[in-house]
């Protein structure tokens, strides 16, 4: 189907901008509407098939990124240092590893059996 599009040869900037505002605020209309509608066509379709769709696409967390699954869940110390210093193998190295590693010591030795 063949769309006659509106003569802009003869618009001011200010018009052109106005339109241009416009025109963005009815796409943006659009896709907002087709996001939601694709979104319920998706959560009936789970619902269907006996599932949630954060289930099927996993949770988000904030910033949009996936929760771990064993957030809040206390780990076990993977390395135990001469002090007693813990340190489970996740996150920066800590400061009693490093200074033992930059004195020869190797990391395997504090691994915890």
């Amino acid at each position: 189907m063949a769309m006659r599009l509106p003569n802009v040869d003869g618009l001011s900037l200010s018009e052109l901008n106005e339109l241009l505002s416009r025109v963005n605020r009815a796409i943006q209309a659009k896709k907002d509407d087709a996001r939601a509608e694709t979104l319920q066509k998706l959560k009936a379709l789970a619902v269907q098939e006996g599932f949630s769709l954060d289930e099927l696409v996993g949770a988000k967390g904030q910033g949009g990124r996936r929760q771990r699954s064993d957030k809040g869940v206390k780990l076990k110390p993977k390395y135990v240092g001469p002090n007693g210093e813990i340190y489970t193998g996740r996150g920066p190295t800590p400061k009693w590893l490093k200074s033992l590693e930059r004195k020869g010591e190797k990391r395997e030795k504090y691994l915890v059996k």
